[in-house]
């Protein structure tokens, strides 16, 4: 949950994370290191921190649980530690295999949307007692990691209720926050908070075998996070950290959840990544500053006055997307640098000679960069000599240093002004969506709860329609308040949504050699697969290693199946030039048939309409045989 504060600060990086890799451990100097940092063996001179991920992060599909509606032991808002407990053997069924947990510590019960969140705080050292005792939360853990699952606690890192005892035992701690929060004073130099902090999150590591943190909605200090994961680390216990807002820092966080571009749901109804639904090869070619379109809007000083133009030539303002610009050395994400990752580079010409305010350009994948021209110099970069027009560059940061991931859904979905007739939930039954735009993405998936069997959405009964309260109860369309109905699964069209999602995450575990990630900066192997078809569908990508590939075609439509003849680019994939191939359809199942190179480039195969069994998505996976000549 993103709540921005008046006073929001947020610290520059410290020296640290310049620091380089080597291996994939970064080094740090031991002259930083605090009292409860003690030396980790393995490097002369230096302190050893912890590797920027560790491997399991790559095999991560993660479930979000609000764990007051997940389960409903005793009636609405009713679920405990053990409740949930008693559902792992489901999510092991799933395939699933991180829990982000967006409930544990004492928290307000009315304070947002008039239900207990994690985001009301009180005291973020202790459990809360409705959900159950330290021994019940250590048990879910503990079972959760028999089960080949892990868990990730949701941190608020803004601040705490105002009338929490931390307040008046710590006053210098905060800052006077939103309404009846209170926010840390994270730049107030207060070594006793930092420790405190430090303390808390280690212990949730070594007491509790918490396996990392979701950070809501800011990390605010990377160097807190560090040392929580050197402590993790010499603990023999690797951690993961991802944060909310498009941050990663690398050797502190390993991804970011609520990445503006790798997202399929904007808040808003009818706001579906269109680009990611329907054309993933034209989503990297955008990503990695291929294609556009982008529009500049620029504000000026003196008067307020605005003038516009677009790479489509739309405007008085002439812009060119110029591609990765590769000249730069550091960028900036969420007031935080990271060095070495080129940024896309527009040009703009054709601006008046006055001063400018700040710059907006957006793209058509929702995606927003705000810059002001007097803080933000190293992102817009004057051209020409004096005397003449302006001509600027501009760059606009899209790849991150951690691993990529795709949220399908999440709590925040279904905000406030959601209309009360419409599902917050982004799949809503389409396997097109979860398949051809999520899990076979090179990203790591986020869905909520409830998704992968079409949750009809049902609110908590005093679920607020507005953030502070009030208004029709029960009414709202928060995501967070769902209130689950597992009876629904035992309904046909529920139990078939289940079982194909099932099916898809067994097929990313038993081909994840070719389903393989990259880290976010680096382009993945996936390039489209040109098709002729009778009905208008997503465009069909392949994705490759140097043995296989894999063709993923998704069909959007409802009513009709959709009949492809597609083009395998085996030449691009490098799997050109064998006598035959060995062709399996993985979803839906069927037998594997032999074909030639030639009957590869046209391909025919089906994609059955959109959300019934077995539906919506095709998975094909093609083995070469015998090397012609041989």
């Amino acid at each position: 949950m993103r709540r921005v504060s008046k006073n929001d600060s947020k610290p520059s990086r410290r020296s640290f994370l310049k620091a380089g890799a080597t291996a994939g451990l970064a080094l740090v100097s031991s002259a930083t290191a605090s009292a409860d940092e003690t030396a980790v063996p393995g490097a002369a001179g230096a302190r050893l921190v912890q590797p920027l991920s560790p491997a399991w992060v790559q095999h991560l599909i993660i479930y979000e649980i609000a764990t007051k509606g997940f389960t409903s032991p005793n009636g609405p808002e009713s679920g405990t530690f053990n409740s949930t407990k008693t559902k792992l053997p489901y999510l092991e069924e799933l395939g699933i295999t991180g829990i982000w947990l967006t409930g544990h510590s004492l928290s307000d019960k009315h304070f947002f949307y008039n239900i207990w969140t994690q985001y009301a705080n009180i005291e973020p050292q202790k459990l809360d007692p409705s959900l159950g005792t330290p021994e019940e939360f250590k048990a879910l853990i503990a079972e959760a990691h028999c089960r080949g699952i892990r868990i990730f606690l949701d941190v608020h890192t803004v601040g705490i209720m105002t009338y929490s005892p931390l307040v008046k035992e710590h006053p210098r701690w905060f800052r006077r926050g939103e309404s009846q929060m209170a926010d840390y004073y994270w730049s107030g130099g207060h070594r006793d908070l930092d420790d405190w902090w430090v303390k808390i999150w280690t212990d949730a590591v070594t007491e509790w075998g918490v396996d990392g943190f979701r950070l809501d909605h800011l990390m605010y200090r990377p160097d807190l996070w560090e040392r929580v994961r050197q402590n993790a680390v010499r603990a023999g216990h690797e951690i993961v950290i991802f944060e909310e807002d498009n941050a990663v820092v690398p050797g502190v966080t390993d991804f970011t959840q609520h990445d503006h571009n790798f997202r399929i749901h904007n808040r808003i109804p009818d706001s579906l990544n269109q680009v990611l639904l329907r054309d993933v090869p034209g989503f990297y070619d955008r990503d990695f500053g291929e294609a556009g379109p982008y529009h500049v809007v620029i504000q000026f000083d003196d008067d307020g006055s605005r003038v516009e133009g677009s790479t489509s030539g739309q405007g008085p303002l002439r812009v060119r997307l110029d591609g990765m610009g590769a000249d730069r050395c550091c960028r900036r994400t969420n007031d935080f640098h990271t060095d070495g990752i080129p940024d896309i580079r527009l040009t703009v010409e054709n601006v008046a000679s006055k001063p400018i305010e700040q710059i907006l350009v957006e793209d058509d994948m929702g995606r927003r960069w705000q810059m002001t021209y007097k803080r933000e110099p190293g992102l817009i970069r004057l051209l020409n000599t004096e005397g003449t027009p302006p001509t600027f560059q501009i760059y606009l940061a899209t790849l991150a240093a951690g691993w990529p991931s795709i949220q399908l859904s999440c709590h925040d979905y279904g905000w406030e002004g959601y209309p009360e007739d419409r599902s917050p939930y982004a799949a809503q039954g389409s396997r097109s969506i979860f398949g051809y735009s999520c899990l076979f993405l090179p990203m790591i998936p986020i869905f909520f709860a409830g998704e992968e069997f079409n949750a009809s959405y049902r609110p908590i009964p005093w679920l607020s329609p507005h953030l502070w309260g009030g208004g029709r109860l029960g009414s709202g369309r928060w995501l967070y308040g769902e209130w689950l109905n597992w009876k629904e699964l035992s309904k046909p069209e529920h139990a078939a949504m289940f079982e194909d999602v099932k099916k898809m995450i067994a097929v990313r575990k038993q081909e994840a050699e070719i389903l393989t990630l990259k880290p976010e900066n680096e382009r993945p192997n996936l390039v489209a697969a040109p098709c002729q078809h009778d009905i208008e569908v997503p465009l069909p990508y392949i994705r490759w290693n140097r043995s296989a590939a894999i063709v993923v075609a998704g069909n959007l439509n409802t009513a009709r199946d959709a009949h492809l003849k597609l083009n395998i680019p085996l030449q691009a994939v490098g799997l050109a030039g064998h006598a035959s191939y060995k062709v399996t359809q993985l979803w839906p199942e069927s037998e594997s048939k032999s074909f030639t190179e030639a009957q590869l480039a046209a391909f025919a195969f089906t994609v059955r309409r959109d959300k019934i069994p077995g539906g919506g998505l095709c998975l094909l996976k093609i083995e070469p045989g015998a090397q012609l000549g041989r």
